[in-house]
Formats: structure tokens, C-alpha cells, sequence
């Protein structure tokens, strides 16, 4: 199963706290095609203050901050609900085409495989 995940580009993505916004943001977009927006508050609406890609997921979170794996069979809303409930902050998963946001029931494999 991990070379199958590996020749589709789906593989699971770890997020702890000593990795920097940019790192996590490229490694979900290579494992999952598409963008993942991180904001340095729960706030993910209008006017929300999107994190800087240099700073560290630790220094953006409301609380300590203990890591976890995005796997491609979590839907969009599990992996903000959990950013949200273990670090703090709020994200947004968008489509490939990086305009729409993703339904919050989809998953993540089937973000991916969106036109």
C-alpha cells in the first residue's frame, strides 16, 4: 500500500510544531494536488490574516502543540477540526483549481481527483 500511495501522490502528511507554514502547505499540495490555507487565528473568513509561509506552526497556535497525520481518507472538515481542536488555528482546504473551497463531507483523495 505505501509504494501505491507513493506512485499516486498520496501519501499522509505529518504536521507538528517545529515545521514551518510553507513546508507543510508544499507537501500537502505535492500529496494531495491541492492548496491548504492556514490563518493565524480560528477566523477563516473574510478579512482572516493568513499565516506566513516562514513562521513556525508552533509559533502561529493557540495551544501546545502536538502533531498528527493528514491521511487522504479524512474529509476536508475532519483535518480543520482538527487543526482546530489540537493547535488552535484555522485552515481552509481548497479545490485544485484554487479558487473554491472544498466541501467540508469530501475527502481528501477525492479533492485531489476534482477538475
Amino acid at each position: 500500500m505505501g509504494i501505491l500511495n507513493l506512485v499516486l501522490g498520496l501519501k499522509d502528511v505529518k504536521a507538528d510544531g517545529k515545521q514551518h507554514v510553507g513546508t507543510l502547505c508544499k507537501e500537502f499540495k505535492e500529496s494531495f494536488g491541492t492548496e491548504l490555507r492556514l490563518y493565524k487565528s480560528l477566523t477563516t473568513g473574510r478579512g482572516a490574516k493568513r499565516a506566513s509561509s516562514k513562521q513556525t506552526l508552533a509559533s502561529i497556535c493557540d495551544k501546545k502543540v502536538d502533531g498528527f497525520t493528514i491521511k487522504k481518507s479524512h474529509t476536508v472538515g475532519n483535518i480543520e477540526q482538527q487543526f482546530k481542536s489540537k493547535m488552535g488555528i484555522g485552515i481552509q482546504v481548497m479545490q485544485p483549481n484554487g479558487e473554491d473551497f472544498a466541501p467540508n463531507n469530501m475527502r481528501l483523495k477525492d479533492v485531489a481527483k476534482m477538475k
